[in-house]
């Protein structure tokens, strides 16, 4: 049998530039260690690539979303000059470890036009093969309408979207309450409610060939989704939307139900490398085993998804004015 590779849909890296930002006070002293090793693999495409071997992961899909790169994100100006630069940054690694490395876009969903021109440039002239944006600004979540020219540049190039979590004003009380889990869970809230807001709005339906992917976090409004009985949209079979998710923290419960929602499909391997887990093989095994499902099933999540899902598929719409 020919090898199948081994596809990370959810890696991250950092500019030259992105200085190390100190974790704060609840953070335990081990994963502040953590913090400390990973920030110097972050900052050099070629670490990254190193790591990939050590774990077996044919290619890294990197992203840098625009809340990670910058920590004033939700108060300040937008910053279009400098996620320009991200990208071609970006775009000069990808170019460097050709079939190892493959780029999403930092993109500020939320602001309009600007940020469905960088889209645009990004895929036709920097070659990079979607993009990345935030679950929210501040409280205002992916599918306001100042997103809706991101989204629908996208699916006119035929990318897919990653939304990335975010905080929002209530992380803070999560924090308090609850630590590194409230955390997580306050970022998940917020990817969540990004697909709700998505499925709200009919932009799944108005946006023909829109393809976006949501995080692991985000898991708990797929039962929302069904409760408004959108669940029947989301399942892979169906073919109205082209929802997919990740399986990020390979809990093997949570990708059964990720499965039984969506479908195979619609399941891709992401690791959130290297912030969480990484993708190494026992690791994969286990938590695809434990999920119950066929070896084609299995190809398709550790790879075959996001290979399809990285081939662009331009939809027959003009641009957008830019």
């Amino acid at each position: 049998m020919s090898h199948q590779p081994v596809i990370d849909i959810h890696a991250h890296y950092r500019h030259p530039d992105q200085a190390f930002v100190p974790p704060p006070s609840w953070v335990s002293e081990e994963r502040r260690r953590d913090q400390l090793r990973h920030d110097e693999i972050l900052h050099s495409f070629s670490r990254i690539v190193e790591v990939a071997d050590s774990v077996g992961v044919d290619t890294r899909v990197l992203s840098l979303p625009a809340a990670s790169r910058f920590t004033d994100y939700d108060t300040a100006p937008t910053r279009p000059a400098e996620i320009a630069e991200l990208n071609d940054h970006l775009a000069g690694g990808v170019r460097d470890h050709p079939g190892r490395l493959l780029g999403l876009a930092t993109i500020d969903a939320f602001d309009g036009e600007r940020a469905a021109a960088e889209t645009r440039r990004a895929v036709e002239e920097l070659g990079l093969s979607g993009i990345v944006v935030d679950s929210a600004r501040a409280d205002t979540f992916l599918g306001a309408p100042e997103t809706v020219p991101t989204l629908a540049e996208a699916a006119r190039l035929g990318v897919p979207v990653f939304v990335h979590p975010t905080g929002t004003s209530l992380t803070p009380a999560l924090i308090a309450q609850a630590g590194q889990l409230g955390s997580s869970y306050g970022r998940g809230l917020a990817n969540g409610v990004a697909l709700l807001s998505l499925i709200h709005r009919g932009l799944l339906d108005s946006i023909p060939g829109l393809r976006i992917v949501f995080t692991t976090l985000g898991i708990g409004a797929l039962g929302i989704a069904g409760v408004w009985r959108a669940r029947g949209g989301l399942a892979a079979a169906d073919g109205r939307w082209e929802v997919s998710f990740d399986t990020m923290g390979f809990d093997p419960q949570n990708v059964a139900f990720l499965v039984s929602v969506l479908g195979a499909d619609r399941v891709l391997l992401g690791s959130d490398f290297p912030h969480q887990v990484d993708a190494d093989p026992q690791r994969v095994a286990n938590a695809l085993d434990g999920a119950g499902l066929s070896s084609a099933d299995q190809a398709l999540i550790r790879g075959g998804n996001a290979a399809k899902l990285l081939q662009r598929r331009p939809a027959a719409v003009p641009a957008a004015a830019g």
